[in-house]
C-alpha cells in the first residue's frame, strides 16, 4: 500500500488540505484531502441525510409518533421561497436517498398526497454535507479530528480567481480485448491494461488474466492517481474489468479506487433524456473512490473546458467533482440553487412548487414571442460590426430579480419594477433565489475573461479559458432551467418575462445605434451586427459604450468585419437563415456559425474541403478580393472531388457521426444511422437512443438496407465507399457556403 494514503480511523489532531472527493457511507460522511505535502488523508464524520415533511402541526405530531425513527424532531423553516416566517416542520434523517424516498412516498400516501409536503427528499448526500458545513470541493481547508467527528474551518475564498490547487497525478487508463468477434464483448479475454501517465507507460500483459488484473490493483495502489482518464470507461471499460474479475472469482480484489471496497459497478442501464430539442444519452457513471474518474467520451464538461473547468463548476456550485463531470450541466447549476436555499433556510420541494399562472389569449400572444431576431439580407457585406451582450440573459435575471418565486408576487401588487409588454410585477420585497445563485457566477466569468486579455502567461490565459467557459455553461443552463417543467424554483412567467426583458434591450440598443447614423444588418438573441460608412472600430467601441450606458447591462464589440456573408435557407433560396453565416475579422481571425465545419455528422475528407475553402476566402482584405478568390474555392472542390472518385481515401476520413434520436427498434424510416446502429445490436453491443453511431456510407442507393452503411467499429480492413454519396455531401456543403454567388451542385453532378 501506498506510504501517503491514510485508510486506518481518523488520525486525530489537525489535519490541513484540499478537499478531493466526498461520499456518503451509512452513517458516515467520507472526505479526502490532498495535502501540501502530496499525502492523501481520509476523514470520517458521523453524519447522515436528513428530509422534511411539512403540514399542520397536529399531523405533523400524529405522523412521528408513527413513525417512530431515531433522530426524528421539529425545526422552524421557511416552507416556500416567498413565506415571510419560519413553520413546524418534521425533521426525519434517514440513511441514504434512496430510503428517504421510500419513506417520504409512504407519508405522501398516507396523507392521501395532500396533507404533507415532501421537502429535501432527493438532494445529494454530498452536497448537502457540503451546504451544511460551508465547504466546497477542491476548497483549501483545515480539518480538526476527533475520533469519528470532524471540525471544519474553510480557508479558502470561492471569490478568487487565482485559487490554489493541489498537483494531481493524473493517468489515462485503457483495455485491449482479445476479441472472438468484430465487436468487443464482456466474454471476450483480456489481452492488455495501458496504465500511462506523464513519466511512463505501464503494460501489463503476457500473463494469465487473474495476474493481469491483480498487477492493475497494485499498479494503481503503487501509482495512486488522482485521476483516472478513461475512453468509454463508463459505457465498457470498467463494467468489462467487473465482469473478467467475476470470471475469475477475485472481485473482491478488484480494488481500484483508494477506498478499501472492490470495484462497483450499478446494473442499471444508462438514461437517454432530452435537453434543449435533441436526445442525449448518458451510461451509468462508475466512481473510483476517494479518485477522481473522468471519462472523457461521456463527460461533456471535460471536453469543452478541461479538469480547470470541472474543478470551478465544482467550487462554484458546491458539487463532488465527480458528480459534476458525469451529469448534467443543469445538475450543477441546480446545485447552485439548492445551496442558495439551504443558506437562507428555505427548503426544496421535491416536486415542483410553482405552477403556470392563468393568462388571457392576449397575454398568451404577447408573452409566447421568444428572444429578439431580425433578418439579414443574403450575401456578401463589408464593414460590419458585431456587438455581443455579455451573458445576458442571466445578467437580466440577476439584475431585474427574475425568479419562480419573484415573478407576478403576491407580496408585491404596486411593484416599480414590471416586466415589458406584459407590465407584470416583480417582488421588490426579497432576492429571489435564482438571481442569488448567479451574481458571484456572473462576476467571476467577467473577471476571468478580463484576467484571459490581460496575461502574458500562455498556461494561465488557457485556464482561465476554460474556467470562464465552464461558467459559461452553468449561465446559459441556469436560463433554459427558468422554464423547465421540473425547475424546483423555476416558472415559465420568469422565463417569459427574461424574454421580454431581453427583448427591450434589444430595441433600445437598435434605436440607439440608428440615432448615431449606423445600419441594422442583422440580430439575433442578444447580438448585433451594424455597419456605418467610414466606421472605425473607434466609433463601435463609442456606440458600445452608450449602450452600455443607456441599457444597464455590459456589452463587448466583438470586431470590425472585412467582410462577412450571410446564408439563406437551403429550401428557399431568397429566405435568409438566422444562424448561419461566415466572415473574417480586421484582425485576420474567422468566425463561422451553421456550416458544415461546425456540425459533427461531417465527414473529415469535407470538413477539411470546406476549412481549405474558407481559408482561401480569408486572404480576402475586402468584398473586391473577395469576389476574386471565388474561382480558386472551385478548384480547391474539384481537388477533393478527384480524391473521392479515385477510390483511395481512408476509410477514417469518411467517418460520419448522428446521433440516434430513437432506440434503433423504433425507427419506421431506416435512415442511415438506424441500419448501423442495428448492426451494432446484432454484434450485441448495447445502442441507446441519445448515443452518436458512427458510420461509412457503402452504398447508398442499394435495395438492401443493410448494404447502405457500414458501422465503423465494424469496418476493420474494409475499404469500399459510396463515392458518389460523399461527392453529393461535399456540393451540398460547398453550394451551403457559395450559394449566394450562384454555386448551383447540380451543374456538378
Amino acid at each position: 500500500m501506498n506510504e501517503s494514503l491514510v485508510y486506518s480511523k481518523n488520525p486525530i489532531g489537525q489535519v490541513d488540505g484540499w478537499i478531493l472527493d466526498l461520499y456518503q457511507k451509512d452513517p458516515f460522511m467520507i472526505v479526502w484531502l490532498k495535502t501540501r505535502n502530496g499525502r492523501t488523508v481520509r476523514l470520517v464524520d458521523v453524519w447522515q441525510p436528513v428530509f422534511y415533511v411539512a403540514g399542520e402541526y397536529g399531523d405533523l405530531v400524529r405522523l412521528a409518533d408513527q413513525l417512530h425513527v431515531e433522530g426524528m424532531g421539529f425545526e422552524k423553516k421557511f416552507v416556500r421561497p416567498q413565506d415571510d416566517e419560519r413553520s413546524i416542520v418534521l425533521r426525519i434523517p434517514v440513511r441514504s436517498v434512496r430510503e428517504a424516498e421510500e419513506l417520504a412516498e409512504k407519508v405522501l400516501i398516507h396523507g392521501q398526497y395532500r396533507r404533507y409536503g415532501m421537502y429535501n427528499v432527493d438532494v445529494n448526500p454530498s452536497q448537502s454535507y457540503l451546504y451544511e458545513k460551508g465547504l466546497y470541493p477542491f476548497g483549501y481547508v483545515e480539518a480538526t479530528v476527533n475520533q469519528n467527528h470532524v471540525d471544519w474551518r474553510l480557508c479558502d475564498n470561492l471569490e478568487s480567481t487565482n485559487y490554489e490547487i493541489p498537483p494531481l497525478h493524473e493517468v489515462k487508463l485503457s483495455v485491449r480485448i482479445r476479441r472472438k468477434s468484430r465487436l468487443p464483448a464482456k466474454n471476450d479475454p483480456i489481452e492488455a491494461i495501458i496504465i500511462s501517465s506523464l513519466d511512463d507507460v505501464h503494460h501489463i500483459d503476457g500473463c494469465d488474466e487473474e495476474q493481469i488484473l491483480l498487477h492493475l490493483v497494485e499498479t494503481m495502489k503503487t501509482l495512486d492517481p488522482d485521476i483516472v482518464l478513461t475512453h468509454n470507461g463508463d459505457g465498457l471499460i470498467f463494467p468489462y474489468l467487473a465482469h473478467r474479475a467475476a470470471m475469475n472469482n477475485i472481485s473482491n480484489q478488484l480494488i481500484l479506487g483508494r477506498e478499501q471496497s472492490p470495484l462497483q459497478i450499478s446494473h442499471e442501464k444508462g438514461r437517454s433524456y432530452m435537453s434543449y430539442g435533441q436526445v442525449h444519452y448518458r451510461p451509468m457513471p462508475t466512481r473510483l473512490l476517494g479518485r477522481l474518474h473522468v471519462d472523457v467520451e461521456n463527460s461533456i464538461l471535460h471536453s469543452s473546458c478541461g479538469l480547470p473547468g470541472i474543478i470551478e463548476v465544482a467550487r462554484m456550485c458546491r458539487i463532488p467533482a465527480q458528480r459534476a463531470c458525469s451529469t448534467t450541466i443543469g445538475t450543477s447549476m441546480t446545485s447552485a440553487q439548492f445551496y442558495q436555499a439551504f443558506r437562507q433556510e428555505i427548503l426544496i420541494p421535491w416536486q415542483k412548487a410553482n405552477s403556470e399562472e392563468l393568462k388571457t389569449a392576449s397575454e398568451l400572444l404577447v408573452a409566447d414571442r421568444g428572444g429578439f431576431y431580425y433578418e439579414p439580407t443574403v450575401g456578401l457585406h463589408e464593414s460590419v460590426g458585431e456587438l455581443d451582450f455579455t451573458s445576458l440573459y442571466p445578467t437580466i435575471m440577476y439584475k431585474r430579480n427574475l425568479s419562480g418565486e419573484t415573478v407576478r408576487c403576491k407580496c408585491c401588487p404596486d411593484s416599480k419594477n414590471r416586466v415589458p409588454d406584459l407590465n407584470w410585477n416583480i417582488c421588490e420585497k426579497r432576492k429571489g433565489i435564482v438571481p442569488l445563485s448567479l451574481e458571484l457566477l456572473l462576476e467571476k466569468r467577467r473577471r476571468y475573461k478580463e484576467l484571459k486579455q490581460t496575461t502574458t502567461d500562455h498556461d494561465l490565459c488557457r485556464v482561465y479559458e476554460m474556467r470562464q467557459a465552464a461558467l459559461k455553461w452553468i449561465l446559459v443552463c441556469s436560463f433554459g432551467y427558468l422554464g423547465f417543467k421540473n425547475a424546483r424554483f423555476g416558472r415559465i412567467d420568469a422565463h417569459i418575462a427574461t424574454c421580454a426583458f431581453a427583448r427591450k434591450i434589444l430595441r433600445d440598443a437598435v434605436h440607439l445605434a440608428e440615432t448615431q447614423g449606423f445600419t441594422f444588418v442583422h440580430g439575433i438573441v442578444d447580438s448585433l451586427w451594424l455597419k456605418k460608412p467610414n466606421a472605425t472600430e473607434e466609433d463601435f467601441q463609442r456606440l458600445r459604450a452608450e449602450i452600455e450606458k443607456a441599457t444597464g447591462f455590459p456589452i463587448t464589440f466583438e470586431g470590425l468585419y472585412r467582410w462577412i456573408v450571410f446564408l439563406p435557407s437551403k429550401i428557399h433560396r431568397n429566405v435568409p437563415t438566422l444562424t448561419r453565416y461566415y466572415g473574417v475579422f480586421k484582425n485576420g481571425k474567422t468566425k463561422v456559425r451553421g456550416i458544415a465545419t461546425r456540425r459533427r455528422d461531417t465527414p473529415p475528407i469535407i470538413d477539411r474541403c470546406v476549412k481549405e475553402i474558407l481559408l482561401t476566402l480569408a486572404e480576402a482584405k475586402n468584398t473586391q478580393e473577395f469576389l476574386e478568390k471565388l474561382p480558386f474555392t472551385y478548384k480547391i472542390m474539384n481537388k477533393y472531388l478527384r480524391l473521392l472518385r479515385s477510390g483511395n481515401i481512408p476509410v477514417e476520413d469518411l467517418v460520419i457521426q448522428k446521433r440516434l434520436s430513437k432506440n434503433p427498434k423504433e425507427y419506421k424510416h431506416m435512415v442511415l444511422q438506424a441500419i448501423a446502429a442495428n448492426q451494432l445490436a446484432k454484434e450485441n453491443a448495447e445502442v441507446n437512443a441519445g448515443q452518436f453511431i458512427s458510420f461509412v456510407i457503402t452504398s447508398n442507393r442499394s435495395k438492401l438496407q443493410n448494404n447502405r452503411v457500414l458501422a465503423f467499429d465494424l469496418c476493420r480492413n474494409y475499404h469500399t465507399y459510396d463515392a458518389e454519396a460523399y461527392i453529393n455531401l461535399l456540393l451540398s456543403a460547398v453550394e451551403t457556403i457559395l450559394t449566394p454567388f450562384g454555386f448551383d451542385k447540380t451543374r456538378f453532378s
